[in-house]
């Protein structure tokens, strides 16, 4: 019988009776923080975001994230090991933060709570609106095709781009990263839901943001590193907006620069987390059919490619 620790405490009760149920398998279950060496050393398999230094030297046959993102582990994990993530459990909740921001900074409304908080009556003047704007979405998996079908409903020209030149239905135009610097520059928001890994670290480098049309809107919900934010000082002016909920180094320190950026929005890394009952729901779905797949040896979904480092949607 295959023994496969659980660590997600946060599926409810009855979901974690229908998961030791499993034929085939040996559940564990146990808190995250109380997961040590031996622990891991002991089963076959671990479902959860453990300590990723827990996970070095580890022969498992599989191991399943629960974040989207799995950067943290592809260094660590044996090569032999299935390694499967969370793809497809966050796509809704983080487009629908992504369309929100995206309104909020073409309505100017961070500004007019600026002025509620002055106790100042002022109206702000010019906004715009989505409808015919270009709107490229750098990163076309579950996040990146969950907010171009919603930027595409609000009216929005939905542009996509991928390292692969293939046709992704919901985007009027595709293109491939290296068309990178000429697509920024025509574009009138930049939605960036890209993964880390060594082909996307600091993509938006100085030269990239400088490309960046001007009075656009930049958003970043991928991961940190994408984007050089040590360049934002610089370049920022040129943005009608910017948003980010990842950075660079989290949490973000007090004394960090851009904290003091006027048109630059922080949310704390809280899209992809669990506030939205949706996103819950389809973790464990993808859960329960891959732990039933590993008991019965049949197909997993959300499988990683470890060279590229995200799953396909």
């Amino acid at each position: 019988m295959k023994r496969v620790l659980m660590t997600i405490s946060d599926f409810q009760d009855n979901q974690v009776k229908e998961l030791e149920h499993i034929k085939g398998l040996d559940v564990i279950v146990k808190n995250k923080k109380d997961v040590c060496k031996e622990d891991i050393l002991s089963v076959d398999a671990v479902v959860g975001n453990v300590d990723p230094a827990l996970l070095q030297d580890a022969h498992l046959e599989w191991f399943q994230a629960e974040s989207a993102g799995v950067n943290q582990y592809l260094g660590v994990i044996a090569p032999q090991t299935v390694l499967t993530c969370a793809t497809g459990s966050y796509g809704i909740a983080i487009s629908e933060y992504m369309i929100a921001m995206m309104l909020n900074i073409m309505k100017r409304i961070p500004t007019y709570f600026k002025d509620q908080e002055a106790r100042k009556w002022v109206n702000e003047g010019h906004v715009i609106s989505p409808i015919g704007k270009r709107i490229l979405v750098v990163g076309t998996g579950n996040i990146g095709m969950e907010f171009a079908k919603r930027a595409k409903a609000l009216g929005g020209y939905v542009v996509g781009m991928r390292r692969r030149k293939e046709e992704v239905d919901g985007f009027d135009e595709m293109h491939t990263i290296d068309e990178l610097k000429e697509e920024v520059s025509k574009a009138d928001v930049i939605a960036i839901s890209l993964p880390a890994s060594q082909y996307t670290y600091h993509l938006f480098n100085q030269e990239i943001l400088e490309a960046c049309k001007d009075q656009s809107i930049l958003m970043n919900v991928g991961r940190g590193n994408v984007i050089d934010t040590s360049m934002l000082e610089k370049v920022h002016d040129r943005f009608l907006g910017i948003w980010l909920d990842v950075l660079e180094e989290e949490p973000l320190p007090v004394d960090s620069p851009l904290w003091n950026i006027d048109n630059l929005l922080i949310t704390p890394h809280i899209t992809g987390g669990y506030q939205l009952d949706i996103t819950l729901e389809k973790l464990y779905k993808i859960v329960l059919h891959n732990m039933k797949a590993y008991a019965q040896d049949q197909e997993m979904i959300s499988v990683v490619d470890k060279k590229w480092g995200y799953a396909k949607s």
